[in-house]
């Protein structure tokens, strides 16, 4: 395994570690403020948390027997949308009391730090 996979797996590792501590905490004040809305923020973050692990897995941590890197990718982006559009039609559909305003800013900070954290990791940790 080359030196460069190795540093990518360590700093999704870290940012997929930082990502669920906020996002915890972040349920956790709401559940102390309003408890209603918590659930909605939490099934928002993980309707994109939840695919963009199983991205992040297939891509980096799953021993490939096709060398193709693309082909894997298109394959991961492709399990990705699917399983975000399984996760909320669930929530909309098994949740009827959810807040979608709330839903949706959790949904949109996932995706948010989704892509920034990465960046940040790497440039604060020198990863």
């Amino acid at each position: 395994m080359s030196a460069v996979i190795k540093k990518t797996k360590k700093k999704y590792q870290l940012a997929l570690s930082i990502e669920l501590l906020i996002f915890i905490t972040v349920f956790l004040v709401l559940l102390a403020v309003q408890p209603s809305n918590a659930v909605s923020f939490l099934l928002g973050t993980f309707a994109i948390f939840v695919p963009y692990c199983m991205f992040v897995f297939l891509m980096f941590f799953k021993t490939a027997k096709n060398t193709h890197q693309l082909t894997t990718f298109y394959r991961g982006g492709a399990i990705k949308f699917i399983c975000t559009i399984i996760l909320i039609v669930v929530a909309f559909k098994f949740f009827p009391t959810i807040n979608y305003v709330v839903f949706f800013i959790g949904y949109f900070l996932a995706l948010l730090l989704n892509n920034l954290l990465p960046v940040m990791v790497t440039k604060m940790f020198r990863i």
